[in-house]
């Protein structure tokens, strides 16, 4: 299987089914190819302020979760993992619009991120009660932390031929080899898309950085490898990429150990 053949229809495909629509004086619609949790079309407004180009989603996506019960305007415990979200994606929340300012030249990268960010905003209507308890990322850069077996850098990203940066919590040094983490609650269609470009789009760069010897681990909650579907399980070892529960300690610390 060719992956850059299959990177290059990837990004063809987002070409061709990203639509931006001339909205009333300057501002632009931009409909992305993606769904949010309910199956509704990711999109967002690019206006201009004369010095930077705002993105924002015009408060829809606080106002379409709170319609569907999830209340993210409350100072509770879903609203801190929307605020931190936000923060490691460079994004900020005023009143209830989620918005990300940028320069023209960043304009591409800025609407990567926004798309990346909204899908997962959507994602904490799937959280679990008891997941929400916590900041799942916060929980494994603390066991990381606390932990001597492991050597790990957090929060990277890498170039891809795109031009697009993509991030990456983690590098773990394991025996001798690099070792790229992401972490995710749980993956839907469209992060498992997320992933494999992610992936495959930093190939070349990756190979400059770290040589042929490195690879991807996706660390995912119980609940999220509980829900994990077959058909993405195999997406995803199709290209070694490795799938880790993370109450599997025994093997997060055989795959990940240093």
């Amino acid at each position: 299987m060719d992956s850059n053949k299959i990177k290059d229809s990837y990004i063809e495909y987002i070409k061709e089914n990203t639509h931006v629509n001339l909205l009333e004086g300057d501002s632009q619609e931009v409909i992305t190819p993606f769904v949010n949790t309910y199956g509704d079309g990711i999109s967002f407004t690019i206006k201009y302020d004369g010095k930077y180009y705002i993105l924002t989603d015009d408060g829809f996506t606080l106002w379409d979760l709170q319609l569907n019960g999830i209340d993210l305007t409350k100072k509770n415990k879903r609203h801190h993992l929307l605020k931190s979200i936000l923060n490691y994606n460079g994004l900020e929340l005023m009143g209830d619009e989620i918005i990300k300012k940028t320069k023209k030249q960043n304009l591409g990268q800025a609407i990567h991120d926004m798309t990346q960010v909204l899908l997962n905003v959507y994602d904490l209507s799937l959280l679990h009660p008891q997941t929400v308890q916590s900041h799942f990322l916060e929980d494994v850069r603390s066991y990381f932390h606390e932990n001597t077996e492991y050597n790990v850098f957090p929060d990277l990203s890498i170039a891809g031929k795109s031009r697009l940066e993509h991030k990456f919590n983690f590098l773990a040094m394991s025996k001798g080899k690099y070792k790229l983490v992401q972490v995710h609650n749980k993956i839907t269609k469209d992060k498992l898309h997320f992933i494999l470009s992610s992936w495959l789009d930093t190939t070349e760069n990756r190979t400059k950085s770290y040589g042929r010897d490195e690879s991807l681990s996706i660390i995912i909650s119980s609940d999220g490898y509980k829900e994990l579907k077959d058909e993405y399980q195999d997406a995803l070892n199709e290209y070694n990429i490795n799938i880790i529960n993370f109450e599997d300690k025994k093997k997060l610390k055989a795959q990940l150990g240093a």
